[in-house]
């Protein structure tokens, strides 16, 4: 592959790797292709169909499987009430078919995900977006399914009962839930508890924006490559992982036929995850790159192709063989997965697969117990919205551990294993904000931000501190200061910008015993930041941080950013850590 000034061409060399029904090569690995998948998706359900369940049975029990992704770990669901209970409460007062209401929207709904509160959410987004939605889950109007792009799915998700052919619940059921969640609702969102302001003037940093950027910016990845001090970022329109040095000047930019999300950098070359659409479907277009430098040529092998939304790989040697291995998040939508790859040599993998649920969107790898072996945490979000961590018992045998759940609007973000206190185990950040699922305006949400849990040991952790922030979507522990304390730096891609368009990017200032103060730069609406790495880009030993921004996003925003963006807002910014530079141009005592 010759490398050119602006672009290269990606290719695939041809393979031939050894198949075996309990391994997959860089060609065996592969998922079945979007046009198989309708037949695999039937295959796949049709072989947990116990041979007892009569067919009315069997398509409540799919329904209930896939009804919004997942039953809610540890539910305590009481008796439905009997019909004639419901048909009483038509007629009766409107306090007791409130009262019936909510009985009946916590058993229906605690059979998939944990039950939603109605003050989760105002009226308007319940009325319009949500109870909608709740009714094409449980059969009342199979046709809005077909908003999947490919009828293959479709065809294949309405066979499987993902999609109900007939209402799982009766209109006079439906009626009750409805008006209880249409009553109970506040009129308005309920507003952020108070918060520090955010003061603009980030200490310690200096902004550049680099020279180069894409005509319109659609950044999906970007990470900082310590060795090289170098930036590679991805972008979504031209398919791209684009090379920049340390001040953002054009190293290379090489077509990879897919999106880049992900990227891990290993003494076997650059590992790239792609996840093949942005948009929701569960069609399998993701794969995983390793992409190997050689002189002014890169090779690239595919590792895995087709996967449902592959958004995330963690690397490490998980069995105690001495090979990497190697946890991969497959997002999907309606379908997804989380899995560990045994690297059993020769590019050949056995794949294990660890939770069989859609919205895996980041993992870690970390000691979580004490006993020296590797475990694995993974962040789930659609309607599961909880974090797992995998306890390793050294072989690869791993057993789940709930952290915890939240309600299906929460909008699970990022996470990462961080030691706030000092003792030596760690603490988890956690950012959720996600409000992409939500059409025209999204809804501000009281309970989006940025937490700590405390690991008080025997895999207990406590929500130690709350920082309000509407439309968190990533936070990153370090040490910004070199002082011991780890500061964060947060990006929202769902700020409120009307009311407090600061929110973009913060920076929290660790003062000790977990309070920290809130400031931001000058230029942080410059650009829509939905990534954020940190990292010593310049070699100076002090962590800067790079973002990333994707203008074109699924919500509607004040007009004048929006062409901002997108006519001259940055693909990256650059926030150089002076904190050293500063030390050496203090005057001496």
């Amino acid at each position: 592959m010759q490398a050119q000034s602006r672009k290269e061409a990606f290719r695939n060399p041809a393979s031939s790797g050894r198949k075996s029904a309990q391994s997959r090569s860089a060609a065996g690995a592969s998922r079945l292709t979007s046009a198989d998948s309708a037949n695999h998706l039937c295959r796949k359900f049709r072989a947990r169909n116990p041979a007892a369940l009569g067919k009315t049975k069997l398509r409540l029990w799919l329904a209930l499987l896939f009804l919004a992704g997942s039953n809610p770990v540890n539910a305590q669901i009481s008796p439905a009430p009997t019909q004639a209970v419901v048909a009483a409460a038509e007629d009766s007062s409107p306090t007791a078919r409130l009262a019936l209401g909510e009985r009946q929207a916590r058993i229906y709904c605690q059979m998939c995900h944990v039950w939603p509160a109605p003050d989760l959410l105002p009226k308007t987004t319940w009325q319009t977006q949500i109870l909608p939605r709740m009714r094409v889950r449980l059969g009342f109007t199979p046709q809005a399914g077909e908003r999947e792009p490919d009828p293959n799915l479709f065809a294949a998700l309405k066979q499987v009962g993902m999609f109900p052919r007939e209402p799982m619940i009766s209109e006079a059921v439906w009626r009750q839930i409805a008006a209880y969640y249409l009553e109970r609702a506040p009129e308005q969102p309920v507003p952020q508890d108070p918060r520090p302001e955010i003061r603009i003037g980030l200490k310690g940093f200096q902004v550049e924006f680099p020279k180069f950027r894409e005509p319109v910016p659609t950044t999906t990845l970007v990470k900082i490559s310590e060795a090289t001090h170098q930036i590679y970022f991805g972008d979504e329109a031209t398919r791209s992982l684009v090379t920049l040095d340390a001040h953002g000047e054009l190293a290379r930019s090489l077509n990879l036929g897919n999106i880049p999300v992900s990227l891990t950098e290993a003494d076997q070359g650059l590992y790239v995850t792609d996840i093949g659409y942005l948009q929701p479907t569960d069609a399998l277009g993701g794969d995983l790159l390793r992409l190997r430098p050689v002189g002014d040529t890169v090779q690239g092998r595919r590792i895995l192709r087709n996967l449902p939304r592959s958004v995330d790989a963690k690397f490490a040697d998980l069995n105690g063989d001495g090979r990497l291995d190697f946890a991969l998040c497959e997002f999907g939508n309606n379908a997804g997965r989380f899995s560990w790859f045994e690297n059993l040599g020769e590019d050949r993998y056995q794949e294990h697969v660890l939770l069989d649920k859609a919205g895996p969107i980041q993992c870690a790898v970390r000691d979580f117990n004490g006993d020296g072996f590797p475990d694995l945490a993974v962040l789930v979000a659609q309607a599961l919205e909880s974090l797992f961590i995998f306890v390793n018992d050294g072989h690869g045998n791993f057993t789940r551990h709930t952290v915890f759940q939240r309600p299906p609007v929460w909008g699970n973000a990022y996470f990462e294993p961080a030691d706030f206190n000092g003792d030596g185990r760690p603490d988890l950040l956690v950012a959720n904000g996600d409000n992409a699922d939500e059409e025209f305006k999204p809804t501000l949400k009281r309970y989006h931000g940025i937490r700590i849990y405390i690991n008080r040991g025997n895999l207990r952790f406590d929500e130690a501190y709350f920082f309000p922030l509407n439309g968190a979507y990533k936070a990153v522990a370090r040490d910004f200061r070199g002082n011991g304390k780890l500061d964060i730096a947060a990006i929202s891609y769902f700020p409120d910008y009307d009311n407090a368009p600061r929110e973009s990017f913060v920076y929290l200032e660790n003062r000790g015993n977990l309070r920290f103060a809130p400031s931001t730069f000058r230029e942080c609406i410059a650009g829509r930041w939905i990534t954020m790495d940190v990292g010593d880009l310049d070699g100076d030993g002090a962590p800067d941080i790079v973002l990333g921004s994707y203008s074109p996003g699924p919500t509607a925003e004040p007009g004048f950013l929006a062409q901002t963006w997108k006519q001259s807002g940055p693909s990256v910014l650059i926030l150089h850590n002076t904190r050293l530079e500063a030390k050496r141009d203090a005057p001496s005592p």
